[in-house]
């Protein structure tokens, strides 16, 4: 059976890595032959320290260690001497590999051809080292592929009516493309999750997932608060005077609208059910609301002027008597 390396370095088995290794620091302080020159064991215990410490800092050593008893390093060796050599009590075989039949000749030497085959292995015709080879792959845990977080920016129409569009990737070191499908409706920051896309894991484990922030481009005209969208919607002087039908697009289709006479910038006028879905299968849909500016023309002729000051007359002064901070 091979030393109790925790109990070499002063440590539980549930130390941690950070434990382990301060444990280290403070015992080859004291434990080294230069600090002990008078001491003819410090440096066989020194060496023990050495070797506890390599193994119990190496997840993967720590962990074949923890399971069977003996360092990786071990697994290989053989001989009557070898690590498979196991006290007997009143019950048999002591370890984790109780139960195992006793080969002939040393006292507690167990079998290494049941243990060969506890792995798949063929017996001692196969070798050691084809020993270790199978046991450390079927010890081997599977390890899923880590995560891969990306963002992608999508054009307004395409956020609200979806579909798919085509990103860059780099992962597994390839550069490639692939299509990412963009659900209708989906909102600035939200993350589309694609699974098994991320990066390929170890031992059979499963791949990643490939994690897409959404960001959604602005639109000259349109935006959106939740389900219900609105648009600017641009009239001329003339428009906003007299009255109009205009046509205004919405995402599905174009609608006739009418234009009151004496309409002023701000003005909203609202269209129901022309926004979007609340969420998927709801049957509450939002509003588009327009609203309309007044745009005036860049240049303007004498007459038209002459025209406008004979209309505009003196400006009353009540337009502004609310205005104040």
């Amino acid at each position: 059976m091979s030393d109790d390396y925790y109990k070499i370095l002063e440590v539980p088995k549930t130390a941690s890595q950070a434990e382990i290794q301060k444990a280290y620091r403070k015992l080859a302080r004291k434990l080294h032959p230069d600090v002990n020159p008078g001491d003819v064991g410090a440096k066989q215990k020194f060496q023990k320290l050495q070797e506890a410490y390599d193994i119990l800092n190496d997840q993967e050593k720590r962990r074949v260690y923890d399971q069977f008893g003996v360092s990786p390093d071990q697994m290989g060796t053989g001989g009557s001497q070898g690590p498979f050599q196991w006290s007997f009590g009143s019950g048999g075989p002591q370890g984790p590999f109780q139960g195992f039949r006793q080969s002939g000749g040393g006292a507690g030497q167990m079998d290494i051809n049941d243990l060969l085959k506890m792995f798949g292995a063929g017996g001692m015709g196969n070798g050691n080292d084809d020993f270790q080879e199978q046991y450390f792959k079927n010890a081997a845990r599977p390890v899923r592929g880590t995560d891969v977080e990306r963002s992608l920016q999508i054009p307004f129409a395409l956020s609200i009516l979806g579909g798919a569009m085509e990103m860059p990737l780099r992962r597994g070191g390839r550069e490639e493309k692939i299509s990412v499908k963009i659900p209708a409706g989906i909102e600035d920051g939200k993350k589309i999750r694609l699974a098994g896309q991320g990066n390929p894991g170890t031992g059979g484990g499963k791949a990643g997932n490939l994690l897409i922030t959404i960001h959604v481009e602005e639109h000259p005209f349109f935006h959106r608060q939740g389900e219900n969208l609105y648009v600017r919607v641009p009239i001329s002087l003339k428009e906003a005077v007299f009255g109009t039908k205009i046509d205004v697009p919405t995402p599905k289709e174009s609608v006739r609208v009418t234009i009151p006479a004496g309409s002023t910038t701000g003005t909203k006028l609202r269209l129901r059910g022309h926004g979007l879905r609340k969420s998927v299968g709801s049957t509450v849909v939002g509003d588009l609301f327009v609203e309309l500016s007044v745009v005036l023309p860049k240049k303007w002729s004498a007459a038209d002027l002459k025209l406008l000051q004979s209309l505009q007359g003196d400006v009353p002064e009540s337009l502004r008597t609310d205005l104040k901070f």
